[in-house]
């Protein structure tokens, strides 16, 4: 991903078991049904490129898994992407394009069957990351300059600048408030807070000390879990999760030891981590359900996601096209696609 690793961070949110959880069941929730009872309209697949080589590209996969589309985005617009595409954003019909080395959010929407280009947010020289949306504003973390900058949805012009002592990565806006992941302090070490952000009044409101890294944030049930990836001086990568009980304030994290990823999602209810040796469910005490790994085979494993019910594992090694595989929720292998250079992002439109 630009300057470190993509997976150091980067996903889809996910959602989990409120109140008090004991016992090492595996999460999963009757309440938690609304991926599984809309349908999924359009699959896209962000791949990033290689830093610095303007050869982002966007991908679309028929619903019906019988194909892939390549260069979505220069086909739309007559123009390449960009400079390492870093995520995506759903908003109705929108996507929102992250584009983390051109500096930019590139904006397409969808009318019927038919996709348009909408225009871009200009962030040049900020670092872009991951995005939110509350209150018909956008809301980006933006490594270069400590902050989250906030931009109209309906002009794309910059409204705000949020500044945080840190470099901020995954956003998540939850009940009227942003929490933003805070994995690295500005002199690159590694850090180790999520902080809440007061959209109105443009303040941290709390912060959360949750253990080194924190990088992806995902919605359960009123909680919030964060996925946790960080690394040593030999640069070997560390893995963990957190939950946050943002009611009280109260914070479990958890450490695995060594491996890497951190994308975090559900699908049929249950909550799943990827990780460099496959997609795991949770269980309740925070540890992963090993004997339930699904894609484990998948090598050179990058990212993962889901669109409630299939499971989508991207492989890369850095160089040649990548590949994305698909499973059902009972680790059963349904189609496999050739796409882009590093795939690092899923999106699905739903109706």
């Amino acid at each position: 991903m630009n300057n470190s690793p993509r997976r150091i961070g980067n996903l889809l949110v996910g959602l989990l078991v409120a109140g008090a959880l004991t016992g090492c069941g595996i999460f999963s929730t009757d309440d938690d049904q609304s991926n599984d009872e809309v349908e999924t309209t359009a699959i896209f697949i962000l791949c990033e490129g290689n830093f610095g080589s303007n050869n982002s590209s966007l991908w679309q996969i028929s619903t019906e898994l019988t194909a892939a589309t390549g260069n979505v985005f220069q086909t739309l617009t007559g123009s390449p992407l960009g400079d390492t595409g870093q995520s995506l954003t759903v908003d109705g019909e929108r996507l929102y394009i992250v584009m983390n080395g051109s500096g930019s959010v590139e904006v397409i929407e969808r009318s019927g069957s038919t996709l348009n280009y909408v225009g871009r947010v200009d962030l040049t020289g900020t670092g872009p990351r991951e995005m939110a949306i509350q209150d018909s504003i956008g809301y980006v973390t933006c490594w270069y300059i400590n902050a989250v900058l906030a931009f109209n949805l309906s002009t794309l012009t910059v409204t705000d600048t949020i500044f945080i002592s840190a470099m901020p990565e995954d956003i998540l806006a939850y009940e009227g408030a942003l929490y933003v992941a805070l994995p690295l302090q500005t002199d690159w070490h590694d850090f180790n807070k999520v902080v809440r952000i007061d959209p109105v009044t443009s303040t941290i409101t709390a912060t959360y000390i949750v253990g080194n890294g924190p990088q992806q944030l995902a919605i359960y049930n009123g909680g919030i879990y964060v996925s946790r990836q960080w690394y040593d001086d030999s640069y070997t990568s560390y893995r963990g999760i957190a939950r946050i009980d943002p009611g009280s304030g109260q914070v479990l994290t958890k450490d695995w030891g060594t491996n890497s990823g951190v994308d975090i999602f559900p699908a049929e209810g249950v909550l799943y981590l990827a990780t460099a040796s496959g997609v795991h469910p949770l269980k309740a005490d925070l540890t992963l359900d090993d004997e339930s790994t699904i894609g484990a085979d998948t090598a050179d494993q990058y990212a993962a996601g889901s669109d409630g019910n299939r499971i989508f594992i991207a492989s890369s090694d850095f160089v040649n096209p990548g590949l994305i595989q698909v499973y059902s929720a009972q680790n059963h292998s349904l189609k496999q696609f050739t796409v882009g250079i590093n795939p690092g992002e899923f999106a699905f439109l739903r109706e």
